[in-house]
């Protein structure tokens, strides 16, 4: 079956709007170019969301007793429901204010606790690094926090790339970072 680049656009548009992820009224029909930044702020969305829920989910799960025959992944109300208030009440507690804070703040919240975390403060990392390190760390979070991307143009003087991949979080993080190797012309 062969499928036009229209038929495709209009699927996934509509499929958009049946999943309540974008306001069919909040665009005219022909307008493409608002629509695919519609499109990509509603998936870019919940591609961060998913993250959020797969990092809590890993932060739960090793959280729960291993010899509780009742701790199972509790993957909805209902699972949570079945294994009894004890358990539910140690779950809500494992997640603590970190995890309520991500939920409400955000991965760039996360991304500067890991860096803290890790390196105690900001001078530090100057310290420990250098100063261009510092200030790739600040356009990193801001790049999170506006869910794009920092270029780092090698060879570079940042050590960002070493830092990050400290981060309990790296493989998340690294998503952020586009990383751009100069070619020495022959």
């Amino acid at each position: 079956m062969t499928i036009s680049c229209s038929d495709f656009t209009s699927r996934v548009w509509n499929q958009l709007i049946a999943l309540n992820l974008v306001n069919e009224n909040a665009v005219e029909e022909d307008d493409l170019e608002t629509q695919t930044a519609m499109a990509t702020e509603a998936i870019t969305g919940l591609s961060d969301q998913v993250a959020l829920l797969a990092n809590l989910l890993g932060e739960l799960v090793s959280k729960l007793p291993a010899n509780d025959e009742q701790a199972q992944l509790p993957l909805g109300e209902a699972t949570l429901g079945a294994i009894g208030p004890r358990l539910r009440d140690r779950i809500k507690n494992a997640l603590g204010a970190d995890a309520l804070r991500d939920a409400v703040h955000g991965p760039a919240a996360r991304f500067i606790d890991e860096v803290l975390s890790s390196h105690g403060c900001l001078t530090d990392i100057a310290d420990e690094y250098n100063n261009p390190t510092l200030a790739d760390v600040l356009y990193l979070h801001s790049a999170i926090h506006k869910k794009t991307f920092i270029e780092v143009v090698k060879p570079t003087d940042s050590r960002i790339l070493e830092l990050v991949r400290q981060l309990p979080s790296a493989d998340f993080w690294l998503q952020h970072v586009y990383v751009v190797v100069e070619s020495k012309a022959a």
